[in-house]
């Protein structure tokens, strides 16, 4: 078959691009990679996000930099992350807080499960619901009872209007009748020193942030939040377990870049971000802080961002949550 001028070029430039494809994903990455954190230093998010940059630059042999640009509840680092290049060279390291729940609670959200390109499921773990030692209460039942005997008088802390910890203690609230005061903190690290000063006597925290203070006696452990228990706390039970079946979800982190970027660095990258994560140092950092290493393709992080998409929604708009 005979072609004229203009297909020939057509097919030229076709094959010169196809051929240029793979060697651009081969190469990758030739300049530096930054992954961007929407919370403050020493938050689960930036600590495991560090753990994952530095054998991540040495297996691709090109500096790794975690920024941090907190603010918004967490949608001004994600919405940066959202609109940038969709090369490989800006990446999002997120947490459930900022991926779903806080853009759920604003209106509109400012993005959605679309607007990226989901990479890898980095770790996974429970919470657990901590009460100031100085309340007499051991158990969520007990915690329940208190707070229904003194309406408004607890404080319950949060990372923030927005994070996981303020929507799971609302879904609390609505399920258990009771009746506690918010109280917003810009982060894990002034949500532990409110509570420590006596600021909020309830909080579901991570592990990285109370187990110190739970072994030192400055915190108690009265059950946890989550899929499967931590077995740092074999004796405090799950709130699924103890309350109401719809108190189950894990906290979970995950990498991801800007919608558009190029299949082969995603699959490049998933390659790298799980061998990273399956390394034996990084795991007991993870374990730790009951937070377990996983092993997931981009597609089954994207069909858990969907998911987590749909359930959370309906948790928000059921206790019609919404943040200003």
């Amino acid at each position: 078959m005979a072609y004229g001028p203009t297909a020939r070029l057509a097919l030229t430039a076709f094959a010169f691009c196809a051929a240029l494809a793979p060697a651009s994903a081969q190469e990758f990455p030739t300049r530096p990679i930054t992954i961007v954190v929407a919370v403050a230093p020493g938050s689960q998010a930036d600590v495991f996000a560090r753990a994952i940059a530095e054998p991540l630059s040495a297996r691709l042999g090109q500096p790794v930099i975690v920024e941090n640009r907190p603010g918004g509840g967490q949608v001004t680092g994600v919405n940066y992350v959202a609109k940038a290049a969709p090369d490989g060279y800006t990446l999002m390291h997120g947490n459930l807080s900022g991926f779903v729940i806080s853009p759920l609670l604003r209106n509109p959200a400012p993005y959605a499960p679309k607007d990226f390109a989901p990479i890898a499921l980095t770790v996974s773990g429970p919470s657990v619901l901590t009460v100031d030692p100085n309340l007499p209460v051991k158990t969520a039942a007990e915690l329940i009872a208190y707070a229904k005997a003194n309406p408004g008088k607890l404080n319950y802390g949060s990372h923030g209007a927005g994070s996981f910890t303020h929507v799971t203690t609302e879904l609390f609230k609505s399920i258990t009748g009771t009746d506690m005061v918010h109280i917003p903190f810009n982060g894990g690290g002034p949500l532990t020193l409110g509570f420590l000063t006596g600021q909020v006597q309830v909080v579901v925290f991570d592990l990285i942030s109370v187990r110190e203070h739970a072994e030192a006696g400055k915190a108690r452990i009265i059950a946890q939040v989550g899929d499967q228990k931590s077995p740092l706390y074999p004796d405090a039970p799950l709130l699924s377990e103890a309350i109401d079946p719809a108190l189950t979800a894990d906290f979970w982190m995950g990498m991801a870049a800007p919608a558009g970027t190029p299949q082969a660095i995603i699959d490049k990258l998933n390659r790298e971000i799980n061998a990273v994560t399956a390394m034996p140092a990084f795991k007991a950092r993870g374990e730790a802080a009951s937070m377990f290493s996983q092993n997931r393709t981009p597609k089954e992080f994207a069909d858990k961002l969907g998911r987590e998409w749909e359930v959370w929604g309906k948790v928000i708009r059921d206790n019609k949550m919404v943040v200003n």
